[in-house]
Formats: structure tokens, C-alpha cells, sequence
């Protein structure tokens, strides 16, 4: 008797069998996922000062180089000022020590110094030069702690948080605002190490944010499990749409190889399979990564007759 399904009798033992194409599945697998902003940062004063202007607001756009805030920059334009004159007098000094140990040159020959003076000239000369570059980081250094009055944002984004008020004292290092770069996102998931195969299989991944799939690309699979959940942390980039930074989902896979119904796996002197119909009996196929309440790998020519009832009992060779 035939419906759907092939139905044999051998002595004592009755099953039924059906073919495997009409039973294979391709599992979609799933793991909790957070989207992250590469950068979101606070952003600090590198000068210390008086704040004057405040630029942005918060949700306020901004672009790499935009100016956020200005400091009150007097203190720090006079000590630009006083390096600089400093520079330049080093630099009338290095000149006039150039034209001494000229004209020491012109004397050695006429016999009229020697070889001692000669040598203290040259190096006043080179003490002079030394003298003159450090001053001259010290002008560089000075001018930067100028263009330092003004902060401004690191990368393009937008604003999360006004830290500082108009009229504060901010000292080096203390927050002004806070700026998150929110066109580069990645996904991070936490990969069970009991789905890495078929996590490695999939060639499609997608992130489930309240039904609204996004496509995203592997980007890394770092190589430190988690004691803790005994998973891996992997990392992925959205191919098209992105969505917002702090928001969780699910990320979801498919294997694209085969497998079998969950409830068909048994276990026989405590090796896990299942069971197929070969040559008029019945043959115990053993599976070693199976688990219990998972799909199960599958092999075999899609023809094969797997026993999907009877099994209860049923040994090989029956």
C-alpha cells in the first residue's frame, strides 16, 4: 500500500518509510546581536580655557573638522607671541655668530688667531642652531595650543551630548561634547560554539530587528571563546541599509546543506542516527555531531527511504 509514503512488512517488524527529498530541511539558526558605532566618543579639550562658543546642539549633524567649540585663547596667543620673538632673536644671533666665524676663517689665514678661537667660534655657531630648533618647536608647539582654542569633531556625526556650559573653566582633558559617528556601524554576535558548523556553512546572513531584515557581510570571527557563554564574538558589516546604533536583534543564518527532521534521531548502545531502509532492511545510519532536538546532518542520495515510523526498537539488520 502506497500514499505518499512506502510501507514494508518483514516477519514481526513494520515501518514506514518516506523518501528523503521529501523530508530534508535547511535550518535557519539564530543569536543574539547588538549594533555598534565604531566610534562614539567624548570629545575633549587638549587646551585649557574659558569656554566662549558653544557650535552644536544636541542631534545636530557634523562633519570631520567642524569646529564644536572655542576656549578663550588669550593666554595661549601670547605665549605664541613671546616663543615667536624669542625665535626671531635666536635667529639674528645664529646670523650674526655665521658672520663672526666668517670672518675667524679670514683671520686663521692671516695668523692674526688660532686654531683655539677658531673652534670656540664654530661651536657658538653650532650651540646657536640647537638653540634655535628647540625654539622653534617651541613656536610650533605654542601655535598649536592656538588652533587648540578650537575643537573640533574627529569624525563626521552627530551630537549625543553637550558636556560643557558657556563660561565654564575646562582644564586639558575635561569633555566638551559627545559625538557618536553614526554611518559606521557593525553588528556584533555571540556565536554558541554548538552552531559554529553550520555558522561557518552559511553563505547568507541577516540581522532581524523587529521583522525588519537587514543584509549583513562577515567582517571577523574573533578566536577567544567566552567562558562565560561558551560562544564566540563575531563581527559584520551591513551590505546596504543600516539601522541605528544601540538597537538588538537576532541574527539569523541558513545552512545550505541538508538535514533531517529532529525527531527522527534515536540512539542505539549510545551512538546517535537514524534509521533507512537498505536492500529490505533496516540499517543504522550513525551521526556523530548529532544532538538532541537538533536537525540532523544528512549525507545521503535524496532517494534514500529514511524510516519515519516503527523505528521505536528497531535495530539494525531488523
Amino acid at each position: 500500500f502506497f500514499f505518499f509514503a512506502s510501507q514494508f512488512s518483514y516477519a514481526d517488524t513494520f515501518v514506514i518509510s518516506e523518501e528523503a527529498s521529501d523530508l530534508l530541511l535547511h535550518p535557519t539558526r539564530s543569536s543574539p546581536a547588538l549594533v555598534i558605532a565604531l566610534n562614539h566618543s567624548v570629545i575633549p579639550a587638549q587646551t585649557s580655557g574659558v569656554v566662549t562658543k558653544l557650535l552644536v546642539n544636541v542631534g545636530d549633524e557634523v562633519i570631520k573638522g567642524e569646529i564644536l567649540a572655542t576656549l578663550d585663547c588669550q593666554v595661549n596667543t601670547f605665549n605664541h607671541h613671546s616663543e615667536s620673538a624669542q625665535y626671531n632673536q635666536l635667529y639674528s644671533e645664529l646670523l650674526f655668530n655665521k658672520r663672526e666665524l666668517v670672518r675667524g676663517r679670514s683671520l686663521l689665514k692671516q695668523k692674526n688667531i688660532g686654531e683655539a678661537e677658531l673652534d670656540r667660534l664654530n661651536n657658538v655657531v653650532e650651540n646657536t642652531r640647537g638653540l634655535l630648533q628647540a625654539k622653534k618647536a617651541a613656536v610650533d608647539n605654542a601655535l598649536l595650543n592656538v588652533e587648540r582654542c578650537n575643537i573640533k569633531a574627529p569624525f563626521d556625526g552627530v551630537v549625543t551630548k553637550r558636556i560643557a556650559n558657556l563660561g565654564e573653566m575646562i582644564n586639558f582633558g575635561n569633555p566638551l561634547v559627545e559625538l557618536i559617528e553614526d554611518k559606521l556601524l557593525e553588528v556584533s554576535a555571540k556565536i554558541a560554539s554548538s552552531d559554529e558548523e553550520s555558522f561557518h556553512q552559511a553563505t547568507l546572513y541577516t540581522l532581524d530587528i523587529n521583522d525588519e531584515l537587514y543584509t549583513v557581510t562577515l567582517r571577523a570571527y574573533l578566536p577567544l571563546i567566552e567562558d562565560n557563554a561558551r560562544s564566540r564574538e563575531a563581527r559584520f558589516l551591513f551590505v546596504d541599509k543600516q539601522a541605528v546604533a544601540g538597537e538588538t536583534g537576532r541574527l539569523r543564518w541558513k545552512s545550505p546543506l541538508p538535514y533531517l527532521p529532529a525527531y527522527l534521531l534515536q540512539k542505539r548502545n549510545g551512538i546517535s542516527g537514524y534509521f533507512i531502509v537498505e536492500n529490505k532492511k533496516a540499517k543504522f545510519v550513525t551521526v556523530e555531531s548529532a544532538e538532541e532536538g537538533r536537525p540532523i546532518a544528512y549525507d545521503l542520495p535524496a532517494s534514500t527511504q529514511i524510516i519515519t515510523e516503527g523505528f521505536q526498537g528497531l535495530k539494525d539488520g531488523d
